[in-house]
């Protein structure tokens, strides 16, 4: 197995396993006002999974959506991180240095378009009244 390909994979494990290790965690509310973090912020406005019949079709394609671009961001951002390492672990190599640089770059570029779409998507949401 490539090096590259196993550090890749075993990246996106970690990403993906970190948000059920930290939901894992026995935390009851007492003991996060104690430690400083207050549990009930988070969980207050979580009203479970809903019936999509309910909130209507308009309101389940906008929450879609959203997670969709959630999730584009972490991807952008990870390509980010995967940026900087080969910047650091190029070692002086003009090509791979040039690599690196163009993720970072497009991983960026990504970063502003997900957020403007975002932007776009919610504005037309408020302007429509969903």
């Amino acid at each position: 197995m490539n090096f590259r390909k196993f550090t890749g994979a075993l990246m996106a494990i970690t990403l993906l396993a970190t948000p059920a290790a930290a939901l894992a965690v026995n935390f009851n509310d007492q003991q996060a006002d104690d430690t400083g973090f207050q549990v009930g912020v988070f969980a207050g406005e979580f009203e479970g999974i809903q019936d999509p019949t309910q909130g209507g079709l308009i309101n389940t394609i906008i929450r879609i959506i959203n997670a969709l671009l959630v999730l584009a961001a972490i991807a952008a951002i990870v390509f980010v991180i995967i940026g900087g390492v080969r910047y650091i672990t190029a070692q002086g190599d003009e090509d791979a240095v040039e690599q690196a640089k163009n993720t970072v770059i497009y991983a960026i570029i990504g970063i502003i378009v997900i957020i403007l779409a975002a932007v776009i998507v919610n504005f037309f949401v408020s302007q429509v009244g969903a």
